[in-house]
């Protein structure tokens, strides 16, 4: 069997590395509408990330998918050498190109965060990279 090689270098718009969790999102949210996961299962959000999603993060495009409120949030924290062991929290896309400027093996996690019903989700992990 002969196996097709990729056009492209992957998905388009994104870099060798980065993790996307959109299917493990939708199907914890089936499960949740189909009502074999209970709502204080899936919306957990610990308070140090509901502090950081208040105050450290950026606005999300679509409304939550739990409660349908447009305080639905996105937090980064980048990961790696000289940085807290927990993480840094980015606040804005720019802080986020000033640590790549210096990355050397740091990594961002982003998450969606509802500050109202406290749902939260990793949606995408990715390295950090200089800008050419």
């Amino acid at each position: 069997m002969e196996f097709l090689e990729p056009s492209g270098p992957g998905r388009p718009g994104r870099r060798p590395g980065s993790i996307d969790y959109r299917l493990n999102r939708r199907r914890v949210l089936r499960s949740f509408r189909a009502g074999e996961v209970a709502e204080n299962e899936i919306c957990d959000a610990q308070s140090e990330l509901l502090r950081v999603a208040v105050s450290c993060s950026e606005p999300a495009r679509e409304p939550c998918p739990v409660c349908d409120d447009q305080s639905l949030r996105i937090v980064r924290f980048v990961f790696g050498p000289r940085l807290p062991k927990g993480g840094r929290a980015v606040s804005s896309r720019n802080e986020l190109r000033r640590l790549a400027e210096r990355a050397g093996e740091h990594r961002c996690y982003e998450v969606e965060v509802c500050p109202r019903c406290r749902w939260n989700h990793l949606r995408e992990t990715y390295p950090l990279e200089r800008s050419a």
